[in-house]
């Protein structure tokens, strides 16, 4: 995977786990007064661009898949460091009931995804948790894990 793909992928990737959190689905459980959730799906990419030089600032979006079903949309933007091998990303997604937002840092050797719910307004006000991800085979493919309370 080349940096600028795994950037973009990870972009997409950490907007779909956004996505997933505000929709039904995964598991459950009660836990000092929240409720914890934790979800697997994979994050397609569908645009990317190039809004800086050199390609240190990447401007995304994606599509969300759980069992072969499209579960929603984001838009997010990522900045690259070439010296780091890391792309930092954040991660907007606007459904009815609210916006949730994350940060995230891809490493572009490994394709490794790891992250955090940094906030969100509406329904997702208040919600915390961590995002996680692996590179698929196809460049444009990471699979995707969310865990979150609220």
């Amino acid at each position: 995977m080349n940096r600028i793909s795994a950037t973009c992928t990870v972009a997409g990737a950490l907007a779909a786990a956004a996505l997933v959190a505000s929709t039904t689905g995964g598991t459950a459980s009660a836990s000092g007064g929240s409720t914890s959730h934790r979800l697997t799906f994979t994050s397609h990419e569908l645009a990317s661009t190039n809004a800086g030089a050199g390609g240190h600032l990447l401007i995304e979006s994606d599509r969300a898949v759980r069992a072969g079903h499209t579960i929603g949309y984001d838009a997010n933007t990522c900045a690259f460091d070439f010296a780091t091998h890391q792309a930092h990303c954040y991660v907007t997604l606007a459904r009815p009931k609210g916006q949730m937002r994350f940060e995230a840092t891809l490493n572009a050797d490994t394709g490794a995804i790891a992250g955090k719910v940094v906030g969100g307004t509406g329904a997702y006000r208040g919600i915390t948790g961590r995002v996680t991800g692996t590179p698929t085979s196809d460049p444009n493919v990471e699979r995707i894990t969310l865990h979150w309370k609220g």
